[in-house]
């Protein structure tokens, strides 16, 4: 079970959620004009923003569990039931396993042809790769805007 990574959304939108919804309480308790209506739909989209932030986390959370029964299930050895005991081998043999010319590729170190060999490849992405990633793309945005947008 990822113990870090649910403790880390657990806090991450527990805390989200909780300000959101002290922050709209406080919207709709503090002090404001007798017709500003706009303080109470603020107070009460924050709060339902903050609900929404809190069920969208439990939905996550509870993602990543399922996510982790499902790979525990995957883990484990499948069987498949048999319907009878096993049937007797064929009457003529097993055939010509194992026998020169049965056209079973017989694999030995002095029988290798060829100088390539299988190699593993491995790529290495770091956290800090998607923020340098939307950090160039904004600067290409705002360097677009600012130098190539058409003057008056």
């Amino acid at each position: 079970m990822p113990v870090r990574e649910i403790a880390g959304k657990t806090i991450g939108f527990g805390l989200t959620a909780a300000a959101l919804a002290v922050g709209g309480i406080l919207v709709l308790i503090g002090s404001h004009a007798y017709n500003d209506y706009f303080n109470i739909f603020l107070g009460w989209g924050l709060v339902g923003l903050g609900v929404a932030t809190g069920g969208y986390g439990a939905f996550a959370i509870g993602a990543i569990l399922y996510d982790a029964k499902l790979r525990r299930k995957e883990a484990e050895i499948h069987i498949a039931p048999r319907d009878a005991p096993p049937a007797p081998p064929p009457p003529w043999g097993m055939g010509d396993i194992g026998r020169p010319g049965s056209g079973v590729m017989q694999v030995s170190a002095e029988a290798r042809r060829g100088g390539g060999s299988p190699r593993v490849m491995a790529v290495t992405v770091s956290n800090i790769d998607g923020l340098l990633l939307i950090t160039g793309l904004m600067a290409w945005t705002i360097i677009t805007l600012v130098f190539l947008a058409p003057t008056r």
